[in-house]
């Protein structure tokens, strides 16, 4: 076909264009009106999911504050208070939490239903009874956490809902944990939230009456919802409500209820203010559609220009597809202008494919290049750690022999480089001990990250034979069935543990060997002065020389006590009181005399520091019990009794059923050796100090012991 008749048919397109538009316009009208009902049903749907969205968040609001609110009871209903019961500090430990709580009023109920703690009135005061006994009874019987609808609190006088809580004791509920919510308190919890403007939102109770509502009176709490809405509310857990307003303006409510208190919150949009929105929204359609249309015609033109153009330009799309330019055919309604611009259009597709394909070869091949160099730079950085690691580091396979090893790990072993691959690690490293074995079966053991020197003792073996002890740690690899195994040389660190250990036992034996002497030095003492006994005719003498005997002995068995103890550093006190007035009752001779000296002495352990003073306390006691407090051939028997208190409290009774102390008598009207020692000994150890008489004489010294060989403080009685 020529050029000339291609361009004749080409006048007539826009004719053609013509008859398409007049036969467009009807169309387009009716999808404009299609379009306005579509949006206006979907924009409708759309505010109604937005607001039932936000009823659940208020809902959710709700919820965590009931949640917490039961939490917080729960934490209350531990306190040792009910244990007592201490019911006043009950009281206190209540009105406390309601400070950092949201809740108005606490009460505290026994298993009867009987108000025993209001924090709305006075502690003391005679409270009502509860004015919910069937939840409260159910919440007894089930032993669960309960949130309970709308009732009369008899206390305060209004509505009010409550979360109430069962308080166990011993197997069962002994009492029931009530946090009372005025619904102006809720409601707060719904005011820091973002309502929606011409919105009201309102919390119901699980029968549908009204808690709160943001835009309601008082006077509304405790109404019931609407017929429609209550239906709703009664058999789903959320949905949307329209009464379709017969008897007023008309609105349309969507609601969630909670699972947890089974409330529901609801939110109401007056239908005219919904029909504003949505009008909004449709207008805002339809000028969209007629800018559309408007842009149709708009385009309608343009292709008729541009199907005019693309028959003409055919020639030059061709030379444009010679250069390898890019190739737009004219859309054409004339059937030999579409074959040539399709044909234009397959080779430029063609022509573009191919140079795709190359432009994507060379992006591969620089993507390979850089990641190439990456994963060099990361080899490099991880081959420098491998090296650089102060340990020696192994890797091995499954059957437990080196595939690469770090130069720290060959100067270790004594190996060439590169000599180590395909050494087993039963080579290098052998195990000795109770749990020795094949290290190879605990590296294969080894499950995550840990060292192999536990129960049993490591030792490397080197190239030439020599051995040192060694630590070694194992890190599997799982996925690549290989363990790193990290080797460290402990000679340094076993020498000092070696030297460490050795000191300690010279100290031991140090020690043993001072208290040995000391005790043998006391002895001494008391030969001397049992020698000097003997040559003095002086009664008062005689029995001075006899006393400092006793005192001596006293310290003497301390030492003894202490250099056959394992630590060193204290001594069993009740053993050391139990010897110790055997000693002292075989010095009076009191079997002969008919006297009994028990001891009752708990365990406990002391240091040096409290042991010498106590003993030449108990020395001195016991010895005046025996001298004084049976004149004659009179007959009795003396008890010395040693407890533990709290708080590191110690507590010595020395009592007789003798003739008793001289009326008047303590420790400050006497001013012999013996009572000046006493009042001494009673310092030093910080102690009270008492003497009194009760069928004969008690001495009571009581003390703090904190830690064997710690400073002595006085005791808390």
């Amino acid at each position: 076909m020529r050029l000339r008749d291609v361009l004749r048919r080409a006048l007539t397109i826009r004719q053609w264009l013509a008859l398409l538009l007049a036969a467009f316009i009807v169309p387009a009208a009716l999808a404009v009106v299609t379009l306005s009902v579509h949006a206006y049903q979907r924009e409708r749907a759309g505010i109604e999911r937005a607001y039932l969205d936000v009823a659940r968040a208020l809902m959710q609001a709700i919820d965590r504050e009931l949640a917490s609110a039961q939490a917080a009871m729960k934490a209350l209903a531990t306190s040792p208070n009910l244990d007592r019961p201490d019911l006043r500090a009950f009281y206190g430990q209540a009105t406390d939490v309601l400070h950092s709580r949201p809740g108005n009023v606490l009460l505290l109920l026994d298993d009867n239903l009987r108000q025993v703690v209001n924090t709305h009135m006075p502690f003391g005061a005679v409270l009502p009874m509860h004015g919910n006994p069937v939840e409260l009874r159910r919440v007894i019987d089930s032993g669960r956490p309960a949130v309970s609808d709308l009732y009369v609190g008899p206390t305060v006088r209004r509505q009010l809902t409550s979360v109430d809580v069962p308080v166990r004791r011993r197997g069962r509920v002994r009492y029931v944990l009530s946090m009372q919510y005025f619904g102006e308190r809720l409601g707060e919890i719904l005011a820091r939230q973002q309502i929606p403007a011409h919105a009201t939102a309102t919390i119901y109770d699980s029968v549908g009456r009204i808690i709160w509502s943001n835009r309601g009176s008082p006077g509304d709490v405790g109404d019931h919802a609407q017929a429609a809405l209550a239906a709703a509310l009664a058999h789903a857990p959320e949905g949307i409500v329209d009464d379709g307003g017969a008897d007023g303006p008309g609105h349309v409510t969507v609601f969630s209820r909670s699972a947890l208190s089974n409330w529901a919150v609801a939110i109401a949009l007056r239908r005219s203010d919904l029909n504003e929105i949505l009008w909004n929204s449709l207008v805002s359609i339809t000028l969209g559609a007629l800018a559309l249309f408007a842009l149709g015609l708009g385009l309608v033109g343009m292709v008729g220009a541009r199907i005019e153009r693309s028959v003409r330009a055919l020639a030059d799309a061709a030379i444009a597809l010679g250069y390898g330019e890019t190739v737009v055919a004219p859309v054409s309604p004339l059937r030999e202008a579409r074959e040539v611009g399709q044909a234009l259009e397959q080779a430029a597709a063609l022509l573009r494919e191919r140079t795709a394909q190359r432009d994507d070869a060379e992006r591969a091949e620089r993507s390979l290049r850089e990641a190439n160099r990456a994963i060099e730079r990361s080899e490099a950085f991880l081959r420098g750690i491998f090296e650089e690691t102060p340990d020696g580091v192994l890797l091995l396979d499954a059957d437990c022999r080196v595939t690469r090893a770090n130069g720290q790990a060959e100067q270790l072993f004594a190996y060439a480089q590169g000599a180590l691959v395909g050494v087993a690690v039963d080579a290098l490293l052998t195990a000795s001990g109770p749990a020795a074995g094949s290290v190879c079966e605990r590296v294969r053991a080894a499950s995550l990250q840990r060292s192999l020197d536990g129960t049993m003792q490591l030792h490397g073996r080197r190239r030439d034979g020599s051995a040192f002890p060694a630590d070694a740690m194992a890190s599997p690899l799982r996925e690549r069935a290989l363990v790193i195994l990290t080797v460290r040389d402990m000679t340094e660190s076993w020498a000092q543990e070696e030297a460490l250990r050795r000191a300690l036992e010279d100290k031991n034996t140090l020690l043993k060997e001072l208290y040995h002497r000391v005790k043998n030095n006391l002895q001494l003492i008391i030969s001397l002065f049992n020698l000097q006994v003997r040559s003095v005719t002086e009664e008062q003498a005689r029995q001075a020389l006899l006393d400092a005997a006793s005192r001596v002995r006293a310290m003497a068995l301390v030492h003894e006590r202490l250099y056959q103890s394992g630590t060193l550093s204290s001594i069993r006190l009740d053993g050391y009181v139990t010897e110790l007035c055997e000693q002292v009752a075989g010095a009076a001779s009191a079997h002969q005399r008919g006297i009994a000296v028990d001891v009752e002495a708990a365990p406990l352990e002391v240091g040096l520091d409290v042991a010498v003073p106590l003993g030449l306390l108990l020395n001195e006691l016991v010895t005046n019990s025996l001298k004084h407090g049976f004149p004659g051939d009179r007959r009795g028997r003396v008890l010395v009794r040693l407890e533990r208190l709290e708080d590191d409290g110690v507590r010595l009774t020395i009592s007789d059923d003798g003739v008793g102390l001289p009326p008047g008598m303590d420790r400050t009207s006497q001013r012999s050796l013996g009572l000046k020692l006493v009042s001494a000994l009673t310092d030093q150890l910080r102690a009270r100090f008492t003497l009194d008489n009760h069928d004969g004489a008690v001495a009571t010294l009581a003390f703090r012991v904190a830690a064997a060989g710690a400073a002595p403080g006085p005791a808390r009685e």
